[in-house]
């Protein structure tokens, strides 16, 4: 995963800021919204999103 690739384009949120609120403790969407704002202006990016936090939450509890 690149981590400097922007996941939202509203808010300019990428995938290293996604997994920032995943190692917080954040592993739900909602909860990463809340920590990062990614998906809460126009809502495109949200399947991409909640990839990337499977994703983390699944290298996270490894």
């Amino acid at each position: 995963m690149e981590l400097d690739e922007v996941v939202c384009s509203c808010l300019g949120v990428t995938n290293g800021m996604i997994k920032e609120a995943v190692d917080a403790g954040a592993s739900t969407l909602e909860e990463v919204q809340e920590k990062t704002g990614a998906g809460t202006v126009c809502g495109a990016c949200l399947d991409d999103v909640q990839n990337v936090i499977e994703q983390c939450v699944t290298e996270r509890d490894k």
